[in-house]
């Protein structure tokens, strides 16, 4: 329900062995509900931090989890893998590879009848086997499903979903950027996640839970023209600041939102024209599931106040109504750091103004990385800066600032002298007739400059610490609750004996050059810390039973939320856990 720049996570994404995540003291959704009576449960990816237990899903808010904590790996053999790493002392760079499924903290493999499924199929399978498991449990309960899909590896677990769709014969487009052959897999991957879908609701409808449910669906970015997506007519994709990277379809459902609309002789099937933004999903949410409550969780969280606005008022009374969300309110799509440029985005009223459009933040992480790798010994803060401001010269140039209307261009073109309509097909930004709009969004953007805290991010890394290999193959929290690597206690040898790679290293090899870095980047971050309140439960939350369903997914999002079970013992049909 917070900007990223509220708590620093404003910059690049987590990498696997990093040694970061989202702050402990940021309060998460499945927290607030369950202070409020929910049980709470997740299901698929995580990616918020996974270097100590103290960043797992289950000590964020969630009673259970099931899934994966890194950010991406294969769909069907349920591995992960680090990106490239330089160790000082040994010649090229090193990978490392782990399996990463567990559930409530305990690695999983696999029955070996259900070695090879999909994550779709395997995230799908979990989410109706918790809904089974809660369809007689009286309190209300909160799912969030988080499909890996349609992130890469492009593929769909059985071709079926190919070849018995229209998937066969998608739509070979015009844009040479975007891998028309991959297109029929990437549809292939949307039908498996839509079937899942069905499944959920015929097992919702069965167990007599769909019209006490209001699912919300939702893609979390634009998809990736590499792999065979088209964000046709916006300009842009993953990764870019234009609104084809960041401007996503969404959908509200469930049975009991058709039947609150029904009974106020609301159409169930409409269509609301007002910008809206992840935090506010957070904010209805609370609402729904705060009931009376919301306010006091509100009241009570001043310290961490919200960006979000709740929309439900506006899902079930009139499309036009926007007494809580004005058209002219500002929304920050971010704003990094100086660390990556200040590139980001926002949007005020019709107009967008962008910085940075394509930030290439990956580009400039990969340039610094290996400038900081050709240095063989600590750096100070000066020689940093240097490196890291000839990184943002080589990767994006001189800085670029463009504004919009993109309510009458949504698309983002800039024709100009061919342009005869300056509002639908102009960059405004260097235009006279609009230096008023850019004076004010450009007042707003200083705004959102002063109110960020410091980045997270520090080109730290630990590499060999977090080798999956001394966790018994598997990804894990690699450091203890005071932050020190487990491998200096235990030692870098496993049950199977030291690998290659741990035979060259040396107590003095096992911390790249980046991380010998972050001392002198702690000039970067400020000392002064945000505090957080608890929340605390007031009230009865069976006054409000509503079963919420989010699901999450890549490029095509998709957001569950449903009841889960308090017993720590779910049902584990699909699976076998390790001893």
């Amino acid at each position: 329900g917070r900007y990223n720049i509220r708590n620093g996570m404003q910059d690049s994404v987590l990498h696997s062995t990093e040694p970061r995540g989202l702050p402990l003291d940021e309060k998460l959704l499945p927290g607030k509900l369950r202070d409020v009576g929910y049980a709470t449960a997740g299901v698929g990816k995580w990616h918020l931090g996974m270097y100590r237990s103290a960043y797992l899903p289950e000590r964020r808010g969630f009673d259970h989890w099931f899934g994966i904590y890194t950010g991406g790996g294969s769909h069907t053999a349920h591995f992960s893998v680090s990106q490239p790493f330089t160790v000082r002392g040994i010649d090229g760079t090193q990978m490392w590879q782990g399996s990463n499924l567990y559930e409530d903290e305990i690695p999983v493999i696999l029955a070996s009848e259900k070695a090879g499924l999909h994550t779709t199929h395997l995230y799908s399978a979990k989410a109706l086997e918790y809904v089974q498991a809660m369809s007689n449990d009286i309190s209300p309960w909160f799912l969030f499903l988080s499909y890996q899909a349609i992130h890469d590896p492009i593929t769909v677990g059985d071709p079926k979903y190919i070849q018995d769709t229209t998937c066969a014969t998608a739509t070979v487009t015009e844009d040479t950027q975007i891998n028309d052959e991959l297109r029929p897999t990437l549809c292939g991957m949307v039908a498996e996640i839509d079937d899942g879908l069905k499944s959920l609701r015929l097992g919702l409808e069965a167990n007599g839970q769909w019209d006490n449910t209001i699912l919300f669906l939702i893609s979390d970015n634009g998809g990736v023209k590499a792999h065979g997506s088209s964000n046709y007519p916006l300009r842009g994709e993953k990764g870019t600041y234009y609104e084809g990277g960041v401007r996503v379809p969404a959908l509200v459902a469930g049975g009991l939102l058709e039947n609150m609309l029904s009974s106020r002789g609301k159409n169930s099937r409409r269509v609301i024209d007002i910008n809206l933004h992840l935090v506010d999903l957070h904010a209805t949410l609370l609402e729904l599931g705060g009931g009376a409550t919301t306010s006091t969780i509100i009241e009570q969280d001043k310290n961490k106040p919200l960006d979000g606005t709740s929309f439900w008022s506006l899902l079930i009374s009139d499309e036009n109504d926007t007494t809580n969300l004005s058209h002219d309110r500002a929304i920050l799509i971010n704003l990094n750091s100086d660390l990556f440029a200040g590139s980001g985005a926002l949007i005020q009223g019709r107009y967008k103004l962008i910085v940075n459009p394509e930030p290439n933040e990956a580009a400039i992480y990969s340039k610094v990385r290996k400038a900081l790798g050709a240095h063989s010994s600590n750096l100070d803060l000066e020689t940093l800066e240097k490196i890291i401001r000839q990184a943002h010269h080589d990767v994006l140039g001189e800085t670029s600032v463009h504004l919009f209307d993109i309510r009458a261009n949504p698309s983002e073109i800039d024709l100009g002298n061919d342009c005869t309509d300056t509002i639908k097909c102009r960059d405004l930004y260097e235009l006279s007739a609009f230096v008023d709009v850019r004076t004010q969004l450009e007042a707003t953007w200083a705004r959102f400059q002063a109110q960020a805290v410091p980045s997270t991010f520090a080109w730290e890394d630990d590499g060999p610490l977090a080798d999956p290999a001394l966790f018994n193959g598997f990804w894990a929290p690699w450091r203890d609750g005071d932050g020190q690597p487990k491998a200096h206690y235990f030692g870098t040898k496993v049950l199977d004996g030291p690998t290659k790679l741990q035979e060259q290293l040396s107590e003095q090899t096992l911390v790249d050059t980046t991380s010998l870095a972050h001392s002198s980047l702690n000039a970067f971050k400020s000392k002064d810390t945000l505090l957080v309140s608890s929340f605390l439960s007031q009230g009865s939350a069976m006054q409000f039973p509503y079963t919420l369903i989010a699901i999450a997914s890549f490029t095509v999002g998709l957001f569950v939320s449903q009841a889960l079970s308090r017993r720590r013992n779910s049902p584990a049909a699909y699976f076998e856990r390790l001893p």
